[in-house]
């Protein structure tokens, strides 16, 4: 789960995305010219940029540029219109990770953010104490987690890397796997997911695995507070 901002003037194709990616557990902003995007990234920086070249007032490269000279190390997916080669040189020039022509498919750009969102995973540290239930994310701040939610997050931190079977977390919450209703755990896991997301900048991956469980990649780096 990712803070993403979707910068396109197109607003039929901003909502699409942006919907698409709520549904996904992202949480979505979006921008129809360059002015409202720096606006939404002064009040809080994303997690992953989305991004439209041919933009009202200017070229989506010109902004891209501007955060790669500040340092910002958020990722960077650029749609455009043209698919000459050279145009994708000058983007990954500019700072781009990703680029897409329009008309842009859902499920290529779904697969693309998925790797996106796990390469940024990767260059967080994140510290978890399960006695106090407090998962401290990178940027200081710290989660505070229910009872339950602590048991299941200790469940899929101490499996790094391997997917935790619903069975095994729904027996570590104390609960008969054949009494307990699986639409629970779905909304235990989504409450956790969305607990990391308001509370974090960088995105934890916590990824499903359907009708088997839920993992941690394992090149997340955790320690103990």
């Amino acid at each position: 789960m990712a803070h993403i901002l979707v910068v396109d003037d197109e607003s039929e194709i901003c909502e699409e995305i942006a919907s698409s990616l709520r549904h996904l557990g992202h949480e979505v902003r979006t921008a129809a010219n360059l002015a409202t995007c720096r606006t939404h990234l002064m009040q809080r920086p994303a997690d992953i940029l989305i991004v439209d070249r041919m933009l009202p007032d200017g070229d989506g490269l010109e902004l891209v540029a501007q955060l790669r000279e500040r340092g910002e190390r958020c990722g960077v997916l650029v749609f455009t219109a043209k698919d000459a080669s050279q145009d994708r040189i000058h983007g990954y020039e500019a700072g781009a990770d990703h680029y897409l022509t329009k008309p842009v498919r859902l499920e290529e750009l779904h697969a693309v953010l998925e790797t996106m969102v796990w390469r940024l995973s990767l260059q967080a540290e994140w510290h978890y104490n399960p006695d106090t239930h407090i998962l401290k994310t990178p940027s200081k701040d710290h989660i505070h987690f229910t009872n339950t939610e602590a048991m299941i997050f200790k469940c899929l931190v101490e499996s790094l890397g391997l997917v935790v079977t619903r069975t095994a977390i729904v027996k570590a919450i104390g609960k008969n796997p054949l009494a307990y209703d699986d639409r629970n755990l779905d909304v235990m896991i989504m409450r956790i997911k969305k607990k990391i997301a308001a509370n974090s900048a960088a995105p934890l991956v916590v990824k499903t695995v359907h009708g088997v469980g839920y993992c941690i990649p394992h090149n997340v780096a955790f320690s103990e507070l």
